[in-house]
């Protein structure tokens, strides 16, 4: 039970780590072979680290994120497409994973009442 925990945990760090890795790639300006010799590097400690079943909604958008810009070097698109395109992606999952931080409504109205 404890070793699946702590495999999940490293898991899911190692997929955050991917993901702030590539929109730091693009922030700056490179070229197609780049971003290819970059994702060969980054995917390097993800594949040396055990796969796990990820139950929750973040984590699972996550590592479709991933998957998804396994081949991101072999797409017909600028850089700059693919820049907006995985940023868009990576902000709508920085935003999910905050979404849990938040107060639920139903919360929020009973400290108006008292």
């Amino acid at each position: 039970m404890k070793k699946e925990r702590l495999a999940r945990g490293r898991y899911v760090r190692e997929l955050e780590r991917f993901l702030n890795r590539i929109v730091d790639f693009f922030n700056k300006e490179h070229t197609k072979e780049e971003l290819h010799d970059f994702l060969d590097k980054a995917f390097e400690p993800l594949e040396k680290i055990q796969k796990v079943y990820l139950n929750n909604e973040y984590p699972k958008e996550l590592e479709k994120f991933v998957e998804k810009n396994a081949n991101l070097h072999l797409s017909d698109k600028s850089m700059q497409e693919l820049k907006e395109e995985v940023a868009k992606e990576a902000n709508l999952l920085r935003k999910l994973k905050r979404k849990k931080s938040f107060t639920k409504e139903k919360h929020k109205k009973k400290a108006f009442e008292e």
